[in-house]
């Protein structure tokens, strides 16, 4: 028969090949499964093989040919010819990937005998014609991986009889050996890629967010902030822990990149979570990490902000929101540095400097029973509490005037200054959204400036909001009929969420709750 199937199984007892045989067979496995750990040249890793086989099946030449899947063509990788020259040639030569007996291999995923190619209506003969070759005989075993089948390795003419059971047995242990080679080589490519990828994307963002984190940004000289450089100061080259308080808007953000980018760890990663932002059963993921298969989705292994902050600052905002359960787990890794990561075994470290910032009072909380008491103290080793603008209206001017010329630089406008009417309608409001209020204001006001001064015209309407009614208990009248309170309390609690456009910071000072309160009830009634 000129050509026959053979599938990877047991040796039949009939045909075991002399011991000297397959004690030299067993050592070539032996080398090249040691060469895989050890080998980081791939090239030189197959080269190797393509030799032992040539030797151990005494053959003319083998040949790793791999498939080149966006080209849906078959190339060869490596390969060894007992004749000087023919390797270079062979490496010249690309041909479609469902041709010749190497396409049908990777097609069906079985390895293939052909005693004599040119009865074997498979055989893709152009090969042979643009080396000069002659194939007369043909072993092909595919290059599976635990996925997909990569490529094929080949042997060519047998030189003393014909192909055995034994060969192919041989060549599949070879391929199994090779693939795996292969597979790691192109695992480590893509990690190295993503690596270098990755280190050029911070070299990026760290030289775009070098000019904005220069300590001589932050804007101010009233003697709130003179008190906040002080800190700053103090504090900036050293590992101390820095718990960073104040309203929404006043820079906590601003501040944590100072102390990183302009502190000892300036040159590591700058890693920031909010925890607000994600839900708290995927909090505790993101902060520690997960291995494969610690959840559903879990496909694989993904570092925390723990491991990923690992020589630089992790930046922990709004950490005021941060469960009972993760606090508790948070405080364990400020005391001993360790972690493990979900679903996993292996304790790992970190020397991450901590910053953490809140914009609620924690001690109220703690109060409440709503923040740990141990933590609270962990945290704040060295605070620094960012004044409100409200109580730095001084600054107020020099703020306006820099925020201008920032806005008309990125928005390509040439605007100067601001009008006197303009100005004292910044005065007189009272700016509970902070800085970050004032920069919406007036990013705005140069959108809609038409000449190089921005008038009143170009500002919104900065009327005080109306403040909350103090209400005495006479201020409702119980209905004769009686009410249902919860039904009222969360009809009040929808209407606050309502008017607050969903900020649950805004509709907790409505409803004069903390934010964990509000959280609370809303949990409680289905509001969230």
């Amino acid at each position: 028969m000129e050509s026959q199937n053979v599938s990877q199984g047991p040796h039949n007892s009939s045909m075991n090949p002399p011991l000297e045989r397959h004690v030299r067979e067993l050592q070539a496995l032996y080398e090249i499964g040691q060469a895989l750990s050890s080998v980081h040249d791939l090239d030189h890793l197959l080269q190797l093989a393509m030799e032992r086989v040539v030797t151990l099946l005494d053959i003319e030449s083998a040949s790793s040919i791999l498939l080149d899947e966006e080209r849906d063509e078959l190339y060869f990788k490596v390969a060894y010819d007992r004749r000087a020259g023919h390797e270079q040639d062979l490496r010249e030569v690309r041909f479609p990937a469902k041709q010749g007996i190497a396409g049908c291999v990777i097609q069906e995923g079985q390895s293939l005998v052909v005693s004599d190619v040119e009865q074997d209506s498979r055989w893709y003969s152009r090969v042979d014609a643009h080396t000069g070759t002659k194939t007369r005989s043909i072993i092909c075993a595919p290059l599976r991986t635990k996925n997909r089948i990569i490529g094929v390795l080949e042997a060519i003419n047998k030189i003393q009889g014909v192909f055995a059971i034994e060969d192919v047995q041989l060549l599949e242990a070879f391929a199994n050996q090779l693939a795996l080679a292969l597979e790691n080589a192109r695992l480590i490519q893509e990690l190295q890629a993503a690596r270098e990828r990755l280190s050029e994307e911070n070299r990026y963002w760290r030289e775009a967010m070098a000019p904005t984190v220069q300590f001589d940004t932050i804007v101010g000289e009233s003697p709130s902030m003179q008190e906040v450089y002080r800190l700053v100061e103090r504090v900036l080259n050293t590992m101390a822990t820095v718990l960073l308080t104040g309203e929404s808007g006043t820079g906590k953000d601003l501040i944590a990149r100072v102390l990183h980018y302009q502190g000892l760890r300036a040159k590591g990663p700058f890693i920031a979570i909010n925890c607000a932002a994600i839900p708290e059963t995927l909090l505790e993921a993101e902060l520690f990490g997960y291995e494969r298969g610690a959840f559903t989705g879990a496909n694989q292994r993904k570092p925390g902000r723990f491991e990923l902050a690992s020589g630089g600052t992790l930046y922990l905002n709004e950490i005021g929101d941060m469960s009972p359960i993760l606090q508790a787990k948070l405080l364990q890794v400020l005391q001993d540095r360790k972690f493990e990561r979900v679903g996993g075994t292996e304790t790992l470290t970190t020397d991450a400097r901590f910053v953490a910032a809140t914009n609620q009072d924690l001690e109220r909380l703690i109060a409440e029973g709503g923040f740990r008491k141990d933590l609270f103290y962990r945290l704040n080793r060295f605070p620094i509490t960012l004044p409100p603008l409200r109580e730095r209206r001084e600054d107020l001017g020099a703020l306006t005037m820099y925020l201008l010329k920032r806005y008309s630089q990125e928005l390509r406008k040439e605007v100067l200054g601001i009008s006197k009417e303009a100005m004292e309608l910044l005065e007189h409001y009272s700016w509970p959204g902070n800085v970050r209020e004032l920069e919406n204001v007036l990013e705005r006001a140069v959108i809609l400036c038409q000449g190089t001064v921005v008038t009143a015209q170009d500002v919104p309407s900065l009327r005080e909001p109306l403040k909350a009614p103090v209400l005495s208990g006479d201020a409702f009248r119980l209905p004769t009929g009686g009410i249902v309170l919860a039904v009222v309390e969360k009809a009040f609690i929808q209407q606050a969420l309502d008017q607050s456009h969903q900020n649950k910071s805004h509709a907790a000072k409505l409803l004069g709750l903390s934010r964990t309160q509000l959280r609370t009830r809303m949990r409680h009634y289905g509001l969230e």
